[in-house]
């Protein structure tokens, strides 16, 4: 059964700029870091960052879904992913972890896979097991 599942896309580039892609798109991203931002964590700690990064989240009302927000993703890339790569976007990674209890069975509807796939960006999936 799953338990919890957290459903995010990743933006990262030399030239990325989260900020510029929430003002063309007015979409807000979580886990912002501009090209030249003083890092606070890795391997870089203290000293400006090389590249930006940007995180696309599902609002808490597409969370509690039954896809948990994997169709609004999808969605929002379809119609935005042009502003994403103009603004420098060099890497998109789209992750689902899921954590579960005794057994895991994932079900992905077809429309949201449909979009995911005509974007041409892989869905990585990791899976734990919740204690």
């Amino acid at each position: 059964m799953i338990k919890k599942m957290d459903i995010r896309c990743q933006f990262y580039g030399k030239k990325f700029s989260p900020k510029v892609v929430e003002k063309q798109s007015g979409i807000t991203l979580e886990n912002k870091i501009e090209v030249g931002d003083i890092t606070n964590r890795g391997k870089n700690i203290g000293k400006p960052t090389d590249y930006g990064n940007g995180e696309l989240c599902p609002p808490k009302d597409f969370k509690d879904n039954e896809d948990f927000g994997l169709y609004w993703i999808a969605l929002t890339l379809s119609k935005h992913i042009d502003i994403f790569r103009k603004c420098g976007a060099e890497d998109i990674d789209l992750v689902i972890g899921v954590w579960y209890e005794k057994q895991c069975n994932l079900v992905f509807e077809p429309k949201s896979i449909k979009l995911i796939g005509e974007l041409g960006i892989a869905l990585q999936v990791s899976c734990y097991e919740d204690y």
